[in-house]
């Protein structure tokens, strides 16, 4: 298999992440900025081509998935919590420009000319957007949220409800019991 391999756990290092963890498999093929306000947590896996460009702080929970074509990207920062997963082709973005009033677009203008909005955006434990979902700033997923693919996420989903569409409504719901004694059941086979 050609260049399926990941880095290594020195190449990593010498990215300087504020913090790593311990199992984290970052493909070669992802584009990394910002890595110095970035901190992954354990048993973490990026997969390729993904665009991951911080200009604020980045958290990674443990046991996360950002499946290939996936990016990262904003000044607002972003949280994604423990067992959290973001699929394929979805766009989570901390900030966005705003092109409904006056000013011009494109980061190659001085701010005082563009109109970008900025906000942190949070992804709870548990939470899984779809693929090719887009998270608008201030948006987010409360634990256990989903979202399905080719949605928009404007608002903070609540916990443990299923989400879709565009702009994204409720659902249904998710089995918050069923999914947390899942995590119990990991745990305990973990200390054995």
């Amino acid at each position: 298999m050609h260049n399926a391999a990941y880095l290594s756990r020195e190449s990593l290092e010498r990215l300087g992440f504020a913090a790593l963890g311990e199992d984290v498999l970052i493909h070669p093929t992802c584009v990394l900025v910002g890595c110095e306000r970035m901190k992954i947590g354990s048993h973490v896996r990026i997969d390729p081509f993904c665009v991951v460009t911080m200009s604020a702080d980045l958290v990674i929970g443990d046991r996360v998935h950002v499946s290939a074509h996936a990016s990262l990207l904003g000044a607002g920062g972003i949280v994604i919590g423990d067992f959290a997963c973001v699929s394929h082709g979805t766009r989570v973005l901390s900030s966005s420009s705003d092109f409904s009033g006056g000013r011009i677009g494109g980061p190659m203008l001085p701010p005082q000319h563009r109109n970008v909005v900025t906000a942190r955006i949070e992804i709870g434990r548990h939470a899984v957007l779809g693929a090719n979902s887009v998270i608008l700033p201030g948006g987010g997923l409360g634990e256990g949220a989903t979202v399905g693919a080719l949605s928009l996420v404007k608002t903070v989903l609540e916990p443990w409800t299923v989400n879709a569409g565009v702009p994204t409504r409720v659902v249904g719901r998710r089995d918050r019991a069923g999914v947390l004694a899942q995590e119990s059941l990991l745990a305990e086979e973990l200390r054995r």
